[in-house]
């Protein structure tokens, strides 16, 4: 399908370390592969460096600041489509430029450029009410759209690339040589940790190490903090638990990382969904905020998926482990358990998965509501 905007603004303030760049990276990179032009301006671009050493051949690159004085300029020019992030609030001039562009639009009777607020990720029942809905500047005619990531038929969805499956397929034959270049052994059940350092990591290795006991693992820990945490706890584990640190590895790699695992412990939004496409049993680490509105989405994500496991009678276990995990009350018991019969879990995490693809992708979605228009 073809569409009427040919280029997009993406703009991004980097609030949680990756997440935020994670989510609005990949939404630059799939507009691009549906034939859109990026400019993708950001606060941050050391950050994106990291996830994306090569970000400059898939996007335009802007520093923010450097952007909002470029925007101040008379003959500077918005793109087709702007995209705020999490409600990242524009440079004045910049929102000044899309008002004048868009009366420009209309008194031609052309198409006006079409704003978004893309928005965080939440299963919260508030979110399917507040989903494309329309917001006035308070100054300006230039409307924006509310638009919501999101697990139900009423939001947005989630990010898919079209080769996503067929990539996942591939990689099956690909999974032993990959594991082995880690340093990982292929035999061995894996264990993929992404979290946060304030999570019960002392449980976790506890977990990991009375997993091992009774069948050989890899544990795979990502980089940052809580990977040098949990690998010093793990020292001296035995030869049962092969510990194994994971290279900091651009984002369009990362989806091996989850299809080479048999279970994870993950946190963030990015990693969260693509987790959930790869259909790999988890546990969530939602990012932690002082108000425990990171316990809120947590409940209301599991409110949707645990139906899922209920023909399996795991609906119970998994919310309360889920529940304790994010607590820091979780069992190491407990835990080891959930690592060690992973399989019985699966079923219900890729009926889950099939339902999120079908559900279709973010960006064409967002693609299709634009050409509407406001």
């Amino acid at each position: 399908m073809s569409f009427r905007f040919p280029s997009a603004d993406i703009f991004c303030r980097v609030i949680d370390n990756f997440g935020d760049a994670g989510v609005c990276w990949r939404l630059a990179c799939r507009l691009k592969s549906l034939g859109i032009a990026v400019r993708f301006i950001t606060d941050r671009p050391d950050v994106l460096q990291l996830i994306a050493p090569r970000a400059a051949e898939e996007a335009q690159i802007a520093a923010w600041d450097d952007f909002a004085k470029a925007a101040a300029q008379p003959d500077f020019q918005p793109s087709e489509l702007i995209i705020e992030t999490f409600g990242c609030r524009l440079p004045e001039a910049y929102d000044e430029a899309a008002a004048k562009l868009r009366a420009q639009r209309l008194a031609a009777r052309q198409t006006p450029p079409f704003y978004f607020n893309l928005d965080y990720l939440s299963a919260e029942d508030w979110v399917e009410g507040s989903h494309n809905m329309v917001g006035l500047h308070p100054r300006l005619d230039l409307p924006k759209l509310w638009f919501f990531p999101g697990v139900t038929d009423r939001t947005g969805g989630v990010l898919i690339e079209d080769d996503y499956e067929k990539r996942q397929q591939a990689f099956a034959l690909q999974k032993k040589d990959f594991l082995l270049e880690l340093g990982a052994d292929p035999q061995r059940t894996t264990v993929f940790i992404f979290t946060y350092p304030v999570n019960d990591l002392q449980t976790a290795a506890a977990a990991l190490r009375q997993a091992a006991a009774n069948r050989p693992l890899n544990a795979l820990l990502a980089p940052g903090e809580a990977g040098d945490i949990l690998e010093k706890l793990l020292s001296g584990a035995g030869s049962e638990l092969r510990t194994v640190r994971t290279p900091f590895v651009a984002q369009k790699d990362f989806d091996k990382l989850l299809w080479a695992s048999d279970t994870a412990i993950i946190r963030g939004e990015d990693s969260f969904i693509r987790a959930q496409l790869a259909g790999l049993p988890m546990l969530w680490s939602t990012y932690p905020t002082e108000d425990h509105a990171h316990r809120v989405k947590l409940d209301a994500w599991l409110t949707r998926f645990v139906p899922k496991l209920a023909p399996w009678g795991l609906s119970a276990s998994y919310t309360k482990l889920a529940q304790d995990w994010l607590e820091g009350s979780a069992a190491s018991e407990d835990i080891c358990r959930f690592l060690l019969e992973a399989r019985r879990y699966a079923p219900g995490f890729d009926v889950w998965r099939t339902e999120l693809l079908e559900r279709g992708d973010l960006a064409q979605h967002m693609l299709e509501r634009a050409e509407l228009g406001m």
